[in-house]
């Protein structure tokens, strides 16, 4: 149940950033480096915080209704529109945010005592 209120939560979040951004790339890389962003931070939260009960609700709920890699596999196949550098964009940028935030999140998030 968790997992689906928070995937609800998550796409029509994910739909928002559509309206927001016109581009469906723009808004598909938005979408994915957001959701990556937030999961890594959650993840430490949760982890020095000891809040497990909401790990269902935001991770593989919200934050997976958020990101959105079948878009970005169905972007990539348009090879005339750069479609593998889209796909490199988004793995490198989302590699070098978990690379970032998750330090940073460890060293200002406190564990819980």
């Amino acid at each position: 149940m968790l997992v689906s209120v928070g995937g609800i939560a998550g796409t029509l979040s994910r739909f928002g950033l559509g309206e927001i951004f016109p581009n469906d790339r723009a808004g598909t890389l938005a979408a994915n480096l957001i959701g990556v962003a937030l999961a890594a931070i959650l993840l430490v939260v949760m982890e020095r915080r000891g809040i497990t009960e909401l790990r269902l609700l935001l991770l593989p709920g919200f934050c997976a209704g958020l990101t959105t890699f079948s878009a970005v596999t169905a972007q990539s196949l348009e090879p005339r529109e750069g479609g593998f550098a889209f796909l490199l964009q988004n793995v490198i940028l989302s590699l070098v945010i978990v690379v970032v935030l998750l330090p940073l999140a460890r060293k200002v998030v406190p564990v819980r005592s």
